[in-house]
């Protein structure tokens, strides 16, 4: 089982977190508050991270790049972002500076909300911002409320995602995607969720009803990059994952990623990285 990093450090350590915000934690869910990130290095750049949680994250101040399920993202002041349960995360870096408030919902509480899944960021305008702010603020003074709300805070925190789903981004571009960058953005979306398990070409072609030679010329003329480079990268994140953050041995690894043998899984690691699996938990 995955070990939830941010969390466990939330319910271990909470006292050395507050000194850099406001922190509540409940059954679940967890709420920071005018957090800095200035003294606090919890996910590792380049170590892959995948959540266990949902999460909804205001920026406040200061400017981050991560990578969500592939694709590189740069956050400045204003930004809000939703990602759920099972998004995986790179940290690429951030400003001395940058401060978030963030909510953290968990889809096994009968009081998550359910948005469903999917991945959100937006720059939004003053007005739509303001409000923002202000369902935190409520979600915010509702989460010290004896005994704990939980169906309100479920149908207020529900508000809040809804409402920042049906806001249009302000950084997008006005240019229409075309059928290529589709393709390719979907062909993504399918590798950063299968290529723990599926790591051949027919399967992403036959998820995508497109011939598996069509795809590779598609992928190689839109990205630069082959079909099996994209997958292959998403496979040794997700076994970075794993190393990161379970205590399962090589072979109970090689067995949930659908390698045939511990043995296959060290050599393409090592083929890919440089390290074997021992090696790289061992360099963590």
């Amino acid at each position: 089982m995955l070990i939830d990093t941010i969390s466990l450090q939330l319910y271990s350590h909470t006292d050395s977190w507050k000194e850099n915000g406001e922190v509540f934690l409940h059954d679940h869910f967890f709420m920071i508050r005018d957090f800095s990130f200035a003294r606090k290095d919890f996910l590792l750049s380049t170590q892959p991270y995948r959540l266990q949680e949902g999460r909804l994250v205001i920026v406040k101040q200061g400017r981050a790049n991560y990578s969500f399920n592939l694709v590189e993202y740069e956050f400045e002041a204003g930004d809000v972002v939703v990602f759920m349960a099972d998004t995986l995360v790179e940290k690429q870096g951030h400003s001395p500076d940058f401060v978030v408030d963030c909510i953290s919902f968990d889809y096994r509480s009968p009081s998550s909300p359910t948005i469903g899944e999917g991945f959100i960021s937006l720059r939004l305008n003053e007005e739509s911002r303001e409000m923002v702010y202000r369902h935190f603020d409520l979600l915010w003074k509702m989460a010290h409320i004896e005994p704990f709300p939980e169906q309100n805070m479920k149908m207020l925190l529900n508000s809040l995602l809804y409402y920042i789903k049906d806001q249009p981004s302000h950084s997008s571009s006005l240019r229409p995607i075309t059928h290529r960058e589709e393709m390719l953005k979907r062909f993504i979306t399918l590798v950063s969720q299968h290529a723990a398990q599926e790591r051949n070409i027919p399967f992403y072609a036959n998820q995508l009803c497109l011939a598996p030679h069509y795809l590779s010329t598609l992928v190689k003329q839109a990205s630069g990059r082959t079909v099996m480079e994209w997958i292959n990268e998403v496979a040794v994140k997700e076994i970075k994952v794993w190393l990161a953050y379970s205590n399962e041995t090589s072979a109970q690894i090689a067995y949930r990623l659908n390698f045939p043998s511990p043995s296959a899984l060290s050599k393409f690691f090592k083929r890919e990285t440089g390290m074997t699996p021992s090696e790289y938990r061992n360099n963590l």
